[in-house]
């Protein structure tokens, strides 16, 4: 899971107070990652394309804005959009407190929790502090999961891994006993083993705000909220009308919402 860096977010704090002037936000240019498959990627033409693009291609139509979206990469965002390069960001960002320092954010249009995975024989069993102490729990390294891992099972053993899948070879031949991590991660690593029906999502879907967000939601400016409150009702509006779980149904496996 990526984060916005601290560091960052500091050195550009100030630019997010800068004074904006008056806008009907008729036209609207929209930062996205670009480089996060199945969120956002460039297709063939080189255009983005993802859910992230959907999302932000059906806001902007409840709000009746000619739209530009743009893949800027992970690092660049940020810094577009207190620089003014782009109106909001379209991105899966994290709604964390380190984010809000600088930037304001919507309600989140997306949730996908972390979860376990355990061998088929063990899905059911309780994935709690009391069940896993002294089982041993591979995790990727280097990630918010294992940050969340050390903390909140500090009595389970931790074996971490480069990927999630390297984390799930090892929990298909023994080495560990279950594995925590990214959702959407584990999820491809289960569909592509899903003919053989070793090891399946166990326990529920782990919310954890401070670690890991609110779920996702589309970043604005500060001084931009009345734009932020007409995205909202955009949001809301393609969120009670289907809109959204249809485009999330187009890239997705399961519910993200």
């Amino acid at each position: 899971m990526r984060l916005v860096a601290r560091t960052l977010i500091a050195a550009l704090l100030a630019l997010s107070f800068a004074p904006a002037e008056a806008r009907e936000f008729k036209k609207l240019r929209i930062g996205t990652d670009g480089t996060y498959p199945p969120f956002s990627q460039r297709g063939p033409d080189g255009r983005p394309t993802g859910f992230d693009v959907e999302v932000a291609a059906a806001v902007c139509a409840r709000l009746q804005a000619e739209c530009e979206v743009v893949a800027l990469g992970w690092d660049d965002l940020l810094p577009a959009l207190l620089q003014r390069r782009v109106d909001l960001l379209v991105a899966s960002q994290p709604i964390t407190d380190d984010a809000r320092r600088a930037i304001e954010f919507t309600a989140r249009y997306h949730q996908i929790a972390p979860r376990f995975v355990a061998r088929s024989a063990d899905l059911g069993r309780s994935t709690g502090r009391a069940a896993l102490a002294d089982r041993t729990v591979g995790v990727r390294a280097g990630t918010a999961h294992a940050v969340w891992l050390a903390e909140a099972r500090p009595e389970a053993k931790r074996m971490e891994f480069r990927t999630e899948a390297e984390a799930g070879a090892a929990l298909l031949d023994g080495r560990v006993d279950v594995v925590f991590g990214d959702a959407l991660a584990l999820y491809g690593w289960l569909d592509r083993l899903e003919p053989r029906g070793r090891a399946g999502f166990t326990g529920e879907p782990v919310l954890a705000p401070r670690n890991f967000g609110d779920g996702a939601g589309i970043a604005f400016r500060r001084d931009d909220r009345d734009l932020g409150a007409l995205v909202d009702k955009a949001l809301v509006d393609i969120g009670r009308d289907g809109t959204l779980d249809r485009i999330a149904a187009h890239w997705f496996p399961f519910a993200i919402r």
